[in-house]
């Protein structure tokens, strides 16, 4: 008989985000409002058991109230029947003194803390015995932590949490906590599922079409690249056999866009489009590029669209120097003629992209000073 299990991983519950500016302190109650979702997910789906892969909190301290919010969804689902099992992650981990799950109780979770897995957790479940393989990683005391999940004798399900790095992710600069492994590492533990963490985007791992592991991604956006939308997974194991359902939980949703503004010959068109791509629930960061005429009135921009969204960001990546409107006045006897070609001859002399990218700032800069008033 399958095992259902809702695996989720990297929550940071309580990270500063300082990313989103004035709207962190309300993407701190998203982050918990989106944990709230998963718990009463696990509850409407039936699940036996929530599979927690790494960085619950963002630190090892954690405010209170947030410990709070987490200890009463934890009682609520013991009352339901439905049992946890965690790791600590590279966030959240257990080394500090300070650390939360040192400080803090949690009714019905079963916290695998130790640095490497001595025998696996045993809990029966329907009738069905599952056993855990997980560790809470420390540098001086987890070299063969990852060997130590190698399945044991026993019927039953075998089931392993791991918060590490997939080998081979040419954007990743592997670190020894960050416990790199290969898809052959996994398949080597013969576990009947893996629940990964540590990676921000879901994916699976496959191993002759079946599925060893899976990563569910983080459930909300903690940054920009951190897009679309998020997941819960509900899993069903049986022994050597797991099915995955990626279930959307985000309270909100990042997204980023690319307007060439160049396309738009009224500014009011512009700003049309831009308030368009918004929603309550976007997090957004539009990059406006193209070659335009005149330099964009971005703060002005912004604010009239800000509105469309949860939050916004503009970015203007628009190209005036080499527009016919610069060219133009780059023949003028005036002062704004003489830095036009000024800029120009430095842009030219310019050893580095950081130095010419310096003077097309600088050319955006002053042409929209000029062009809102401030004299020629």
């Amino acid at each position: 008989m399958p095992i259902r299990f809702l695996h989720t991983a990297d929550l940071h519950l309580d990270s500063p985000l300082r990313t989103f500016g004035d709207l962190a302190r309300e993407r701190r109650r998203d982050f918990l409002k989106t944990f709230d979702r998963i718990v009463n997910l696990a509850i409407k789906r039936e699940v036996d058991c929530i599979l927690i892969a790494g960085d619950l909190f963002d630190s090892t301290s954690v405010g209170a109230e947030t410990v709070g919010r987490v200890q009463d969804a934890f009682s609520r689902l013991a009352g339901r029947g439905v049992q946890v099992v965690l790791i600590p992650g590279t966030h959240d981990n257990i080394i500090s003194a300070e650390s939360v799950y040192s400080r803090y109780q949690f009714t019905g979770v079963h916290i695998l803390r130790e640095p490497a897995v001595d025998e696996p957790l045993r809990l029966d479940i329907r009738g069905e015995a599952v056993f855990f393989y997980g560790f809470a990683y420390r540098s001086d005391r987890s070299r063969e932590a990852l060997e130590s999940m190698r399945r044991r004798s026993g019927d039953g399900i075998h089931v392993g949490l791991l918060h590490g790095s997939l080998k081979g992710n040419p954007e990743w600069e592997m670190r020894k906590k960050d416990i790199p492994f290969s898809v052959a590492d996994l398949v080597a533990l013969d576990l009947d599922y893996i629940a990964l963490g540590h990676y921000h985007d879901a994916a699976c791992l496959e191993e002759g079409g079946r599925v060893i592991a899976c990563y569910p991604g983080s459930p909300e956006g903690k940054k920009f690249g951190e897009n679309g939308p998020r997941y819960a997974l509900i899993v069903e194991v049986a022994p050597g056999n797991a099915s995955v359902e990626r279930v959307e939980v985000q309270t909100r949703i990042i997204r980023e866009f690319n307007v060439d503004a160049s396309l738009f010959a009224e500014p009011a068109a512009l700003e049309a489009e831009l308030a368009r791509l918004g929603t309550s629930d976007t997090v957004g960061r539009i990059r406006l590029c193209g070659t335009v005429e005149e330099p964009l009135d971005t703060a002005n921009l912004s604010g009239r669209v800000k509105g469309n969204f949860a939050w916004l960001e503009l970015v203007d990546e628009t190209d005036l120097y080499n527009s016919g409107h610069v060219k133009r006045m780059e023949r003028e006897d005036s002062i704004r003629g003489l830095f036009i070609r000024k800029i120009h001859e430095r842009y030219d002399a310019a050893g580095s992209d950081a130095e010419r990218e310096l003077c097309r700032d600088a050319l955006r800069l002053v042409m929209g000073r000029f062009s809102r008033g401030g004299g020629n």
